[in-house]
């Protein structure tokens, strides 16, 4: 009898080991992985999960690299466009289709771009910085429309000239920059394929009354280098 039941143990422990063998042996050598689809050309994160906006362009919006950092669509949509974005696309002008995948402040009609979405998304491309000292400039007009970053904060306004003024949003004074006020503004110019821009220190509705609205703090006058006086501190109240 014992005997039976050793034969009977034995018999099952092949069965099961021949039953769960295929098993055993998957789990010790798991399949390969699949390869994941490519959802966007040099993203690095995945941009297919944001909605996509489409629309014909009016105008590009010039960025202090030369490159277009923007646009403004027929039906009067603002798009921001990280630096470097526009660039993925050479065919992007007034009047093609511009395909983005992004996020809307539908408040202020805005899009913040994220990716170029015509057939595949493809994401911005870091950019060769310019260093480069932008001529001083001036600009003045009425404003036609206010032009934000992507955060949706107030940065600057597009003129009834074709000019675009950008300014700080820390200093943007939304009291000057309103849709049909006049505006002057004293910055920096940039002459680019995409328009004029001025990036203001001084902003006001008149040379007048415009004030200092830069990030950049005034450097106060003094003795100009390699004079006498250059590298003398002068103590409070005056000369010793």
């Amino acid at each position: 009898m014992k005997h039976w039941a050793r034969g009977l143990s034995v018999s099952l422990g092949v069965f099961a080991m021949t039953a769960y063998a295929p098993l055993i042996a998957h789990a010790a050598n798991p399949p390969p992985l699949k390869a994941q689809p490519v959802m966007g050309m040099n993203c690095v994160f995945d941009v297919s999960s944001l909605p996509r906006f489409t629309g014909r362009i009016e105008r590009l919006l010039p960025g202090t690299q030369g490159d277009a950092v923007g646009a403004i669509l027929t039906d009067g949509t603002e798009v921001e466009m990280p630096p470097g974005l526009a660039a993925q696309d050479h065919t992007l002008r007034a009047g093609a289709v511009l395909d983005v995948r992004g996020l809307a402040a539908p408040g202020l009609r805005l899009v913040r771009a994220f990716a170029l979405s015509d057939k595949m998304d493809v994401c911005a491309a870091p950019m060769p910085e310019l260093v480069t000292a932008a001529p001083p400039a001036r600009a003045e007009g009425h404003i036609e429309r206010l032009l934000h970053d992507g955060d949706g904060a107030l940065n600057g306004a597009l003129l009834n000239t074709g000019t675009v003024l950008r300014v700080p949003a820390s200093g943007a004074r939304p009291r000057f920059l309103r849709v049909g006020a006049p505006i002057y503004a004293e910055g920096s110019g940039y002459q680019t394929a995409f328009g004029n821009l001025v990036v203001a220190r001084r902003l006001g509705p008149d040379r007048l009354q415009a004030v200092h609205v830069s990030d950049e703090p005034s450097v106060p006058r003094g003795a100009p280098p390699g004079s006498t006086g250059y590298d003398q501190i002068q103590p409070p109240g005056g000369t010793e």
